[in-house]
């Protein structure tokens, strides 16, 4: 992907809710979601012909607007994945009136051509806050909370809720894209009861999810799923303290054996922003420690091409709480777990005091290509 072909330059993404987050080579890409606006009666939805593309090196933003055919509607609450050099976007609510949608749409990195697919098989039941990950070049999707039925009968959870028509599911589908196919995978053991705004990482071969709301319950279990075995653990008995039950938060697989999880929604509709490590080999919770308070809900992590999770987006407050407008946060939170390498910290220093390092020190030409990148004072200096 070649940002200079592909993305304009530009300052911050407007703050949003419910998107979806990927990361690409060295980008991490942030499609959809909504804000609220102060005093209006309807949410605004961004245009599905919008991708917005952080680079993890020149720590910019870019906008790439998608004109054509075949691009989703704005939409919150959709998974998505990347497999090879596509992006597959599953489901989400859309602001059409049309709801929630099983559709599923194949984004081309390489060309930025949005496709919608029509697979053959039975697809899930149409869901948003699902959750989806990939495994040998397939897409799974687990979960989410949408719309009764109508089609044929199935054998996975469904528990209604009347005030909205919906209602909280465990379905479990496979997509694989070699032959525009869906299908109920076989799996032992006992699924997750059903759920939505729950979250998902993968560590292995092993599929981890935690949480999630199910009825008025915000739920802090965690499952295993060995997509070598196709077996569910169950619920997890880890040991020592535990996260609290939460909703619309991140999980993330850093390193060899972590899962970061971060913020989320509480049974008493806070917004959190704690941050815990779990331990896949030890199977215990650690919690950590941040230098910062920054709530977070319904935001996306990504994990960069430095190893540090990038937590962009979400709402800042009590997302329910009709007094007051909720907020979404515009910057990006960096978790890491082990210092930044001297060569950046060297780099980040040079950026605070860039005249007097232009004027007294001559700098490696790398350090000079990461600063052309990084700031406008450089990009002339090159050869100098």
């Amino acid at each position: 992907m070649v940002l200079n072909t592909h993305g304009t330059l530009c300052g911050t993404p407007p703050g949003r809710t419910g998107h979806v987050a990927v990361s690409y080579e060295k980008y991490m890409l942030v499609w959809g979601g909504y804000r609220e606006n102060p005093g209006a009666l309807a949410s605004t939805y961004f245009s599905g012909e919008e991708i917005w593309i952080f680079s993890c090196i020149s720590e910019k933003w870019y906008l790439k607007t998608i004109h054509g055919t075949g691009h989703p509607p704005g939409m919150s609450g959709s998974t998505a994945v990347v497999i090879d050099d596509s992006m597959y976007l599953f489901g989400g609510y859309g602001y059409n009136g049309e709801g929630c949608t099983n559709r599923l749409y194949k984004l081309d990195l390489d060309k930025f051509q949005w496709q919608l697919l029509e697979p053959s098989g039975t697809p899930p039941i149409p869901v948003d806050k699902m959750v989806g990950w990939t495994y040998n070049k397939k897409f799974y999707v687990f979960g989410g909370f949408g719309n009764p039925d109508s089609g044929p009968p199935h054998d996975f959870q469904f528990v209604f809720y009347h005030l909205l028509w919906r209602g909280w599911t465990n379905q479990f589908f496979e997509y694989d894209p070699a032959k525009n196919h869906w299908s109920r995978p076989f799996s032992t053991g006992t699924l997750p009861s059903a759920r939505a705004a729950h979250a998902v990482a993968v560590m292995h071969g092993k599929v981890y999810i935690f949480g999630g709301r199910h009825d008025v319950f915000r739920m802090n279990d965690l499952h295993c799923l060995d997509m070598t075995t196709m077996s569910w653990s169950g619920e997890m008995a880890v040991k020592g303290p535990v996260p609290v039950g939460r909703s619309w938060h991140s999980l993330t697989a850093l390193a060899d054996q972590y899962l970061v999880l971060y913020g989320g929604f509480s049974q008493n509709n806070v917004a959190l922003s704690d941050c815990w490590l779990f331990d896949t080999k030890a199977e215990i919770w650690i919690p950590v420690e941040l230098p910062f308070q920054k709530p977070r809900l319904w935001h996306c992590a990504c994990l960069s091409i430095f190893n540090e999770v990038l937590i962009y987006g979400g709402c800042t407050s009590n997302i329910l709480d009709l007094d007051r407008t909720p907020e979404q946060a515009t910057d990006i939170v960096e978790i890491r777990i082990t210092p930044k390498s001297l060569y950046r910290l060297s780099v980040d220093r040079v950026l605070q005091f860039p005249h007097s390092y232009i004027l007294n020190h001559p700098l490696p030409r790398n350090v000079l290509h990461l600063l052309h990148l990084r700031s406008d004072l450089f990009r002339n200096i090159d050869g100098s």
